[in-house]
């Protein structure tokens, strides 16, 4: 089909060969003729509606406004109109393409005089013309700048090029007004007067991101410090352990220190961050503060930041250093002189004061080694004598007094448990794994989890197969991305017989749906929204209808393109409305398709009934009209309408039977009633419905189809 087309420089008048001109002699007219396409290919069908305006031709003919129709069969439209790009200004003509009373493209043509048939895009303008435009011709020459009213003084207004415009710099504007580029390095800043130089340097960013605020996480200290102090203070983002905290409800903040609120004090696990603004940059020098000490950019650590548990062992951090400011213990304990130089084996006696010195020590007169004995021997009086075993375990039993003892190894697959007074050897009962997780077993027949793909959320009861976010009570998924499918089977039992498959209840218990043995479903109600994109219900259809249906079936027969139901034992057919549309109106005394109904062959079978009504209303008293009905080629009625008549109706039934047509036709007016009836060879392929309208003489009044509908009552026999 066609499109619509924007024209931008002015405005085309136009008219028709048909339209009764004003003047003695006949203006001259140009041929227009081409043949359309729809957009598929196929050749377009319809009509050709066009309007226009007074306006006067090139030889001062008057042509007045009016309004012609062209019919446009197979592709093929010819008309003969007054040329208007030389006629007075603002001629133009309208054309909308119309099927089945439906206007379908509208365009505008200035048309040229010309000997030789024009095309369409020979006339067609880009778009409607702009309300007393007018459309230079195309043998006028150029248009001089102050032949356009305001253009001198809007280009004045705006800036010029200077010499030193440049592509990719940017732009300044210069003494005289002129935009030039800015000269200077890629790395240079250009300043508001528009003069360059470096930029300033040494500063940094006057942003602080993810700070940890200086303080002790310890569950009771409430006060915390920033580095520096916000500005302004609403800058100030808190998070505590991922949650922002909300400032004057969960903490305040005066300059540099924040302090928690009592129900919001951090705990020892948490974390601490914020981010913040400066009230302008950070340069080399300034003070610091907070958990650090010094002056940018090499601050020091500040005391009471790090602790000794904050320290690991392997951290090459001597613990004295530490014990200057932050003592780990008391010295009550420590070594004496005697004792410390023992340890160096200068100097000390074993005694009860100086343990320090073993009996093993080389230099007492009486060294010995440890004499072996067996692990629970009877020597040792915190045990339980008892001969270990491989496997045994060593525990610790009874409560007075407490004794070592053997427990031995437990039966396979066996795990070790407490009771909550002692261990004890017990079914596994793994808890290691994430929380949500399913546990199940792997291949190899070890106790596994995938809590990606296998979840349970217990606070909200729901079931996650293939994901681990379950929207729903269940929700099922492939989680192979791009290469797998998400399937679902519920499969019968053995003694399945009538017990339903599947069944939905509400919060009572009561059963709302079922998917019956059988697989058929039955619910109290159903429910689909139909979109732009997919209807709500589709059907495959059979073609044969089911061999014995029951009462209130339903079912689409395929090949005869009809759906029927099942009722008292019978099965009936349900019509099928083909059409019901509303036509054009035409003051045309020649006969002009007003409307059209196409019936695709599939659906003429023998048998068929279609019924066709149109109605008509005639706009005027003073001429007559005449209007036929049309199966194809065959008329299956017509008749002439007079002056009077207000109103037309034409109802025609028809019966296709073997390669025949048989019809009958009625059609009335305000006075006159009559009917018809034959028969003819049916046409081969889809078949048109028309109705086609014309006036008895020259007039402005007009026959309008208010309304064609074709119905399809499908053959269909019950014995």
């Amino acid at each position: 089909m066609f499109g619509n087309r924007i024209l931008a420089r002015g405005v085309f008048a136009v008219a028709c060969l048909s339209c009764p001109l004003a003047v003695w002699a006949q203006p001259q007219l140009t041929t227009i003729e081409d043949t359309i396409y729809r957009a598929d290919g196929s050749k377009f069908n319809g009509i050709a509606l066009i309007e226009w305006r007074s306006f006067l031709a090139s030889d001062y003919s008057s042509v007045p406004a009016y309004n012609r129709t062209v019919r446009i069969v197979d592709g093929v439209l010819k008309v003969n109109l007054v040329p208007t790009t030389t006629a007075s200004p603002g001629a133009y003509y309208v054309v909308r393409l119309v099927v089945n009373g439906r206007v379908h493209a509208t365009q505008y043509w200035a048309v040229p005089p010309s000997t030789t048939p024009k095309k369409i895009k020979d006339v067609q303008l880009v778009g409607p013309p702009p309300s007393g435009g007018w459309l230079q011709s195309p043998n006028d020459g150029p248009i001089d700048i102050g032949s356009v009213v305001g253009l001198t003084e809007e280009l004045a207004a705006r800036a010029k090029k200077g010499l030193g415009f440049m592509p990719s710099r940017a732009a300044v504007i210069n003494a005289a007004g002129e935009i030039e580029g800015a000269v200077g390095q890629p790395t240079d800043c250009i300043r508001v007067n528009g003069t360059v130089g470096p930029c300033a340097s040494g500063a940094t960013p006057a942003f602080v991101d993810h700070e940890v605020p200086a303080g002790l996480l310890n569950g009771s200290n409430a006060t915390f410090t920033l580095s520096n102090t916000p500005n302004p203070a609403s800058s100030l983002q808190l998070f505590r352990n991922g949650v922002m905290q909300k400032a004057g409800l969960d903490y305040t903040l005066a300059g540099n220190t924040i302090t928690f609120a009592p129900t919001s004090i951090p705990q020892a696990n948490d974390i601490l961050l914020a981010s913040y603004r400066l009230g302008g940059s950070i340069q080399p020098g300034l003070a610091v503060g907070g958990a650090l000490t010094g002056n940018l950019p090499e601050p020091q650590l500040a005391q009471g930041v790090v602790m000794n548990q904050h320290v690991a062992a392997n951290a090459a951090i001597a613990e004295s250093k530490l014990a200057l400011n932050f003592p780990t213990h008391s010295s009550a304990n420590d070594p004496t002189t005697e004792q410390k130089q023992a340890l160096l084996g200068t100097s000390g006696t074993p005694s009860g004061s100086n343990r320090y010195v073993t009996d093993a020590d080389p230099r007492m007169t009486n060294p010995r080694q440890p004499t072996p004995h067996p692990l629970l021997g009877s020597g040792h009086q915190d045990t339980n004598p008892a001969t270990v075993a491989r496997g045994d375990l060593i525990v610790g039993v009874g409560t007075n007094p407490t004794l070592w003892s053997r427990l031995p190894l437990g039966a396979a697959n066996r795990c070790l448990v407490s009771n909550g007074l002692d261990v004890v050897w017990n079914a596994c009962l793994f808890t290691g794994y994430p929380g949500g997780s399913v546990p199940f077993v792997d291949a190899a027949g070890n106790l596994a989890h995938n809590s990606s793909r296998l979840f349970w959320d217990n606070s909200a009861r729901r079931l996650g197969v293939g994901t681990n976010a379950p929207s729903s009570t269940l929700t099922v998924r492939d989680a192979a991305s791009g290469i797998g499918s998400t399937t679902l089977t519920v499969r019968a039992g053995e003694g399945q017989s009538t017990t339903a498959l599947q069944s939905w209840q509400d919060a009572a218990g009561s059963e709302l749906a079922r998917v019956e043995a059988d697989g058929s479903m039955q619910a109290s109600t159903f429910r689909a929204s139909s979109t732009v994109v997919k209807a709500a219900w589709q059907e495959t259809g059979t073609s044969a209808d089911p061999s014995s249906p029951a009462n209130g079936h339903a079912w689409y027969n395929l090949a005869e393109h009809v759906r029927k139901t099942r009722e008292g034992g019978q099965t009936h057919t349900l019509p099928q409305v083909i059409c019901s549309l509303a036509g054009v109106s035409t003051s045309s005394t020649t006969a002009s398709a007003l409307g059209s109904c196409r019936i695709p062959q599939v659906l003429v079978r023998n048998g068929d009934r279609f019924e066709i009504r149109a109605d008509l209303s005639h706009e005027g008293t003073a001429t007559g009209f005449s209007y036929a009905l049309y199966w194809g080629s065959t008329l299956l009625g017509s008749r002439s309408g007079l002056a009077a008549d207000t109103v037309a109706s034409i109802r025609s039934d028809a019966v296709p039977i073997g390669s025949n047509l048989y019809w009958t036709t009625q059609s009335w007016a305000t006075i006159l009633v009559s009917s018809t009836g034959s028969a003819s060879s049916l046409p081969l392929g889809d078949v048109v419905v028309e109705l086609r309208a014309q006036m008895s003489s020259s007039t402005s009044e007009t026959v309008t189809l208010r309304n064609l509908s074709v119905l399809r009552l499908p053959a269909q026999t019950n014995p």
